[in-house]
């Protein structure tokens, strides 16, 4: 099979590799659907900062389809479409006990600690999948990892219910950030980024306003400035 595998910091070589094979107890098999780059990804492509084994195929972004399941699974069965964490979190320490996945004493990151989605199969521990319909646009479903962190940001806001946010950032996750937040409250949500193109096209899709941080200070027009205490740095 073919996959992306990362060698050295600028190092990514697309190759032939064996398919994996029978997954092991507790493993499932994936024939992935669709994968996303991170912005990680290319940090770890021109820094390799995260390279703690190579070559590795990277990705930890991406959506499969489950095509065999070791033994002692149960939370997935064949044919099930399925994103993945993308955390390796042991489940045995005792903060995964807790339910603390995020701050697991061996964690890890899919693509850096195992093998991840920029191939035709991967494998991983079925604790690690999540199910979805399978009537979702795969290229959709690969986006669950972003659209998590901007839930959880969103989740995490404490601004009064009808406090303007600011999102500061409108890439992929200041983005999603702008959907939830318009999608679950009336309050005024406010964008801006440097690049504007990109801060338009998240306004248009999400009914946020742009706003020019530089001219805010010193422009004498805006005579009711919002109140920007309350932001979502993305």
């Amino acid at each position: 099979m073919k996959a992306a595998r990362l060698h050295a910091a600028g190092d990514l070589r697309v190759e032939d590799v064996p398919s994996p094979g029978e997954p092991a107890p507790g493993w499932v098999r994936l024939k992935v659907t669709a994968a996303g780059i991170c912005g990680s990804d290319l940090h770890n492509f021109r820094t390799g900062q995260w390279i703690s084994r190579a070559p590795s195929v990277v990705g930890h972004e991406f959506a499969g389809e489950v095509t065999a399941v070791g033994a002692g699974v149960s939370q997935v069965a064949l044919g099930d479409r399925v994103v993945a964490d993308s955390r390796f979190w042991c489940g045995e320490c005792p903060a995964c006990r807790a339910g603390l996945h995020n701050v697991c004493a061996t964690l890890g990151f899919v693509g850096e600690v195992c093998d991840g989605g920029f191939a035709e199969e991967t494998q991983l521990p079925a604790r690690l999948l999540l199910r979805h319909d399978p009537a979702l646009d795969p290229a959709i479903a690969a986006m669950a990892e972003p659209l998590a962190v901007a839930l959880h940001a969103v989740r995490r806001l404490s601004a009064p219910a009808a406090a303007p946010v600011l999102i500061a950032g409108c890439g992929p996750i200041g983005g999603l950030a702008a959907l939830l937040l318009s999608r679950r409250s009336e309050r005024p949500v406010l964008v801006a980024d440097r690049n504007a193109a990109r801060a338009d096209l998240v306004a248009e899709v999400s009914g946020a306003t742009v706003v020019d941080l530089d001219a805010l200070p010193c422009d004498p027009n805006l005579r009711h400035a919002p109140d920007l205490r309350y932001a979502v740095d993305a």
